[in-house]
């Protein structure tokens, strides 16, 4: 039987209806850097990168020395490169993971975070095996956690003097965590199942 991370490699890229999930090069470092230099998009994510070789450091040291669980996304109409998707803190023994993402402003509010987060959320409850998801979100930023739970995820609780601000030290951040079960997952598949068809799966795993 395959491994966590050898099933993982096996899907290092994921479709949707409007995208398009793939690894990260150093061909991307223009597009990332037009975000990640953004104060406004990163403002609740890291530092906005000062240069475009920052960028590409981070491209280097992330995202190709550590690629599993990590994707760019990309539109599949236009072929634009808005943002990434990452699996943080796997832990394969106990089935836990955590995700985070981080979108372009200019696409902001069209469900891109949404329908991304939602196939790898397929990934890893019916592929991978997991039994649980995190995810995190800065009090402050409000949209992210809407993302949580448009996916499906349930808010677990609130958890005041995290961190210091990394713009900000004299601001602490109260993060808000959700989850999501294997079967609360299960449960809602069902569901939406017995309605219509799940779009985000029929592309993704039809071969695997």
């Amino acid at each position: 039987m395959a491994s966590f991370f050898e099933k993982l490699a096996e899907h290092r890229c994921l479709e949707t209806e409007r995208l398009c999930l793939r690894p990260v090069t150093l061909d991307d470092a223009k597009a990332m850097f037009d975000y990640a230099s953004d104060e406004e998009t990163v403002r609740y994510s890291f530092p906005a990168n000062q240069t475009i070789e920052e960028t590409r450091q981070v491209i280097a040291s992330v995202y190709l020395a550590s690629p599993l669980g990590r994707w760019g996304i990309v539109l599949k109409a236009t072929g634009d490169f808005i943002g990434t998707l990452d699996l943080h803190h796997m832990q394969p023994d106990l089935g836990r993971a955590e995700i985070g993402y981080c979108i372009h402003k200019n696409h902001w509010k069209r469900g891109y975070a949404t329908e991304a987060v939602k196939v790898v959320l397929a990934l890893c409850f019916d592929i991978l095996g997991l039994n649980c998801l995190i995810a995190k979100h800065d009090k402050d930023n409000p949209a992210s956690g809407r993302v949580m739970a448009k996916s499906g995820m349930r808010f677990s609780h609130e958890e005041p003097y995290a961190k210091r601000d990394h713009l900000d030290s004299n601001r602490f951040v109260t993060v808000l965590h959700y989850y999501l079960t294997k079967e609360d997952y299960d449960q809602q598949k069902s569901l939406a199942s017995a309605n219509k068809p799940d779009r985000y799966l029929n592309n993704s795993f039809e071969n695997s």
